[in-house]
C-alpha cells in the first residue's frame, strides 16, 4: 500500500510537471508571437525591434512605479509593444514621409489606434486584451485633446496613459525622419512641461521618480542602434 502510494505521488508529479513544461512553452510561444506581430509595422521603417524592447522596458518600469501589481506589470510590458499595430493599414508613402502630413494624412494615420483595437477584438486572455486597450488608447491626452476618442484624465485607461508617455519619450530621444534625436535630459524637460495636458501628472511623477532606471536602458540602447548602425545593419537612429 505504502509502495503503491509513492507510485502515484511520483506519477502525479511526472504529470504536473508535464503541464508546467506544455504551459511554459504555450506562454512562450504566445510572448514570441506578440513580439513577431508587433514587428509587421517595425519591418516596414528603417529599426530593428530595439524599439519594441524600449518601450517594453519603459512601460515595465513605469507601471511598477504607478503600483502595479507583478502580474499587471508583467502584462504591461509583453502588451506595450502592440502598440502601434494598427499602422499596418498605412502606405509606405505615409509611414515613411520626411514631411507634416496633410490633413487627408492625418485623419488616415488617426485610425491606426482603432484598427489596433479592431485586431484585438473579443480577446480572450488578459494580454490579448491589454494589447487591444493600450493600441486604443495610446494617443489620448489627459486634457482630452488626444484621439481617436478624445478621452480625458482617468477615461483613459492607466494602461494607456503609461505607455503613451513610454511611447513619446521613446520618440522624442529617437532620431525620426523629420526630426533629431532629442538629449535625454531634454526629452525629461518636454515631458515635465506636458504633464496635465499629454500626460497623467501621477505617471510622469512614477517616470521622474525612476528617471535612473529609465536612462539606463536609453543609454544600453543608443549603444546597441550605434552599433548596428556601424555594422550598416540600420540607418542612423540616434544622434
Amino acid at each position: 500500500m505504502k509502495e503503491r502510494s509513492k507510485k502515484n505521488k511520483k506519477k502525479t508529479q511526472e504529470i504536473y510537471g508535464s503541464l508546467k513544461e506544455a504551459y511554459r512553452k504555450l506562454e512562450d510561444s504566445h510572448i514570441e508571437m506578440i513580439f513577431r506581430l508587433a514587428l509587421l509595422t517595425e519591418f516596414r521603417d528603417p529599426s530593428t525591434g530595439t524599439h519594441l524592447v524600449r518601450i517594453a522596458d519603459y512601460s515595465a518600469i513605469i507601471a511598477e512605479g504607478c503600483g502595479l501589481s507583478k502580474e499587471d506589470v508583467a502584462i504591461v510590458r509583453l502588451a506595450s509593444p502592440m502598440h502601434d499595430i494598427g499602422k499596418i493599414i498605412l502606405s509606405d508613402a505615409v509611414l515613411k514621409k520626411p514631411g507634416k502630413f496633410t490633413p487627408e494624412e492625418m485623419k488616415l494615420m488617426q485610425k491606426h489606434p482603432e484598427v489596433g483595437a479592431e485586431i484585438f477584438k473579443d480577446a480572450k486572455s488578459e494580454i490579448m486584451k491589454a494589447c487591444g486597450l493600450i493600441a486604443f488608447t495610446h494617443h489620448e491626452h489627459f486634457d482630452g485633446s488626444g484621439y481617436p476618442r478624445g478621452l480625458k484624465g482617468e477615461e483613459i485607461p492607466l494602461f494607456g496613459r503609461i505607455v503613451a508617455l513610454a511611447d513619446c519619450f521613446d520618440a522624442l530621444t529617437t532620431k525620426r525622419s523629420y526630426k533629431p534625436a532629442f538629449s535625454f535630459d531634454k526629452a525629461v524637460s518636454i515631458i515635465k512641461e506636458e504633464t496635465g495636458t499629454h500626460f497623467d501628472p501621477a505617471v510622469v511623477l512614477s517616470f521622474l521618480r525612476n528617471k535612473e532606471k529609465i536612462k539606463k536602458i536609453w543609454e544600453s540602447n543608443k549603444d546597441i542602434e550605434v552599433f548596428l548602425e556601424n555594422m550598416g545593419i540600420i540607418e542612423d537612429t540616434f544622434l
